[in-house]
């Protein structure tokens, strides 16, 4: 009784060997706890999850916006190839009814091509409130009927209806009426016919809007139509209905459940001003307010990141903006700008980071409470004086079980076993850290060099992420210059174009990133598994720079190839660009399908690519445009001897067609000799595309040169 009372007035003293090393392990604990988070935390694990997690928002709004507007400007707007027909029946037709008549069935190949759910014509009546008008829905585009039993006249004469063996719409019209409510998408392109013939560079998309008032909102292109004459008589487009838009925003992008999804937002005043104008969901209309503009706080300005301050629901909102490039630049409405906008919730989007944090939280409690209980029950056994020990403690390495050597004593000895197994209990914390790491499922490892130690400390992540041997790590630690030399040997080979970032596999490809923080007395260093998101950045860079189809340069990509090689153009000889058309595409597409069409064209690419081997560059600039770049030849007649053979190559691969007809490649081209290296990329295309015309003039499928 009167032990236990002597116990507990030890306790009570501040000055006893009882409190004194209660303290000192519960410190020791906390502070290896501490300083395991604080590394996690400085080495950047919270905020490379953050960065993560808005990286992952961006490419997913950014792909999503690259197949929007794929299919806005490649898909729904080729309406180029109808036009020039259209303008002709304008001429020699003297009536509407009777143009309507000519024209139905371009119309009705204009909307299968577009697969858009609307295809129409409308042509200015002086003096007449009402328009004569030709207007065909198909209500679902993508399922084909050819006997024109999925589409309906909207607006147009009865009798067409009848001989196409068209149902008429139950909101037909004769002809068409405007008021305010649905006039822009006519007035906005035929007002600015004035300004160009070209009536590409005039289209313009509208808004959602309804052209009757008991009909379905539907969106527009639209652009003037002139007959051959160079006359404007109205204009010509296509619709796209808000229901079937709203297939090409899937909300599962972004969120698996509870996803607000995608929408469409307009602004006339840049980023700063953007109104939802096409919202998608229940669950969107519900929390955003689309009567207002979007009150929006910058997070993140690399990745058009915002927090969107004005909405109805109690979670914070975060959006992504991504412009549409709809118009093109110095075109009339190219101040008129839509957006996607990809919209997620934080304990979404940074679901990640928040459990990391947890995670963190939770670890450092646990060491507390281990600390203070361990702590105290060791410490509590111990009542004598222990310099000896205290002397084999600080001598002792921190990452080895603590060893004390036996007094004889037993009271100093049970001292010597509960320091050993405080000791233990700590490395067992950074083991169970380590654990937590990896049931965290964040690859990374650490390491601390000290100035006044030979040894190298480090978790048990490192030799699996570096992909170094156990055995030969627990080697190498033991000595500070042989770690360094491996760890040098083992980074040599840094990537380019991401700082910090060195590949140490090869089969399977493996990134890794270093980051060392220094002070006066060590350097510790972080290293990160980054193989999934530099492989991910390089898809990114794949699908930019290359045609999907043909797997050469696309348009934008070769452009800036040959730029880069005009810059030095002292060193790089005889030179030319060559415009190549391939002939009957559209022959081949309309008679065999696009799969035949595709075969043509990798098969014309295939002997493309032949054309100078590493001395040029190959690009597709269109559907059935290309452009090649020859450089660094002898003279003119090397580069003609490549086209030579070239196209004796074409006359011996002839193509087998589903008919059984056997066919060569033809392909017309247009070579314009590089005399002045200070002219810009676009003169020297503009003038291979004139040289190209004249081929085509001459006779298709062979090339002509500049004088």
């Amino acid at each position: 009784m009167k032990e236990k009372l002597v116990m507990k007035k030890i306790g009570m003293d501040k000055k006893s060997i009882l409190f004194r090393m209660t303290s000192f392990v519960i410190v020791l604990i906390v502070i290896q706890a501490i300083l395991l988070t604080g590394t996690l935390i400085a080495g950047g694990v919270l905020s490379q999850a953050q960065e993560n997690a808005y990286q992952s928002f961006y490419d997913k709004v950014h792909n999503r916006n690259d197949s929007v507007q794929r299919e806005m400007k490649n898909r729904w707007t080729n309406m180029t190839p109808f036009i020039n027909k259209f303008s002709r029946n304008l001429s020699d037709t003297s009536s509407s009814k009777a143009f309507f008549d000519e024209s139905i069935d371009e119309l009705i190949n204009m909307l299968r091509t577009t697969q858009t759910t609307g295809a129409f014509i409308i042509l200015k009546k002086e003096e007449s409130e009402k328009y004569p008008a030709l207007y065909i829905r198909d209500y679902d585009p993508l399922w084909n009927d050819y006997t024109s039993k999925d589409l309906y006249l909207l607006l147009g004469p009865s009798d067409l209806a009848k001989k196409q063996k068209i149902p008429m719409d139950q909101s037909w019209k004769y002809d068409m009426k405007f008021d305010e409510s649905n006039r822009e998408f006519f007035e906005k392109p035929f007002s600015k016919a004035p300004l160009t013939f070209n009536a590409n560079l005039l289209g313009y998309w509208s808004p959602p809007f309804k052209l009757f008032p008991d009909d379905l909102p539907i969106i527009t292109y639209t652009m003037p139509l002139f007959d051959a004459d160079k006359v404007l008589r109205g204009v010509i487009g296509v619709e796209i209905s808000v229901n079937y838009f709203d297939q090409f925003l899937p909300a599962i992008d972004l969120q698996p459940r509870d996803s607000m999804g995608y929408l469409i937002g307009y602004s006339n005043a840049g980023a700063n001003k953007i109104e939802p104008i096409l919202m998608v969901g229940a669950l969107q209309k519900r929390m955003i307010r689309a009567e207002e503009s979007f009150a929006l706080t910058e997070v993140d300005k690399n990745r058009n990141i915002y927090r969107v301050e004005n909405h109805n629901s109690e979670e914070k909102i975060y959006a992504c903006l991504e412009r549409i490039g709809l118009y093109k630049f110095n075109t009339p409405f190219e101040e008129e700008s839509w957006y996607l906008v990809g919209l997620m919730t934080e304990n979404h989007l940074l679901n990640y980071v928040h459990k990391i944090q947890q995670i963190l939280g939770m670890s450092l409690l646990a060491s507390i409470a281990i600390g203070i209980v361990g702590g105290y029950f060791i410490s509590y056994r111990f009542t004598k004086p222990i310099t000896q020990l205290v002397k084999q403690v600080r001598e002792s390495a921190n990452n080895k079980a603590l060893r004390l050597n036996p007094t004889g004593l037993t009271e100093i000895d049970g001292l010597s076993s509960a320091m050993e197994n405080a000791n233990n209990e700590l490395l067992e914390s950074t083991v169970k850290m380590s654990k937590i790491i990896d049931l965290a499922d964040f690859p990374i490892g650490v390491f601390e060099i000290k100035r006044d130690s030979s040894h190298v400390f480090m978790t048990d992540q490192l030799p699996s992420i570096l992909e170094i041997d156990s055995a030969l790590m627990s080697e190498i630690i033991q000595n500070k210059e042989k770690f360094i030399a491996h760890i040098k040997q083992k980074l040599n080979n840094p990537e380019k174009e991401d700082e910090n970032v060195y590949q140490i596999g090869a089969d399977p490809t493996k990134y890794v990133k270093v980051k060392l923080v220094k002070n006066e007395n060590s350097t510790m260093g972080v290293v990160s598994d980054v193989t999934q998101e530099i492989l991910e950045k390089n898809k990114i860079k794949m699908e930019r720079d290359y045609d999907p189809l043909t797997m050469i340069y696309n348009r934008k990509a070769v452009q800036r190839r040959i730029e880069n090689i005009i810059e030095s153009a002292s060193s790089q000889g005889t030179a030319a660009l060559i415009m190549f058309d391939l002939d009957y595409l559209k022959q081949i597409n309309d008679t065999y399908g696009h799969q035949w069409g595709d075969s043509y064209i990798n098969r014309a690419v295939l002997h493309l690519s032949k054309i100078g081997g590493k001395s040029s560059v190959l690009g597709r600039r269109s559907g059935d445009e290309f452009v090649l770049f020859l450089f660094g030849f002898e003279d003119k007649d090397a580069i003609r001897m490549e086209m030579d053979n070239f196209y004796e190559g074409l006359t011996k691969d002839l193509n087998a067609f589903p008919d059984g007809s056997l066919k060569p490649i033809t392909i017309s081209g247009g070579l314009l000799w590089i005399e002045d290296w200070t002219l810009k990329y676009d003169d020297l295309l503009n003038k291979a595309d004139q040289i190209l015309y004249e081929a085509k003039s001459r006779k298709k499928g062979y090339y002509v040169e500049s004088a």
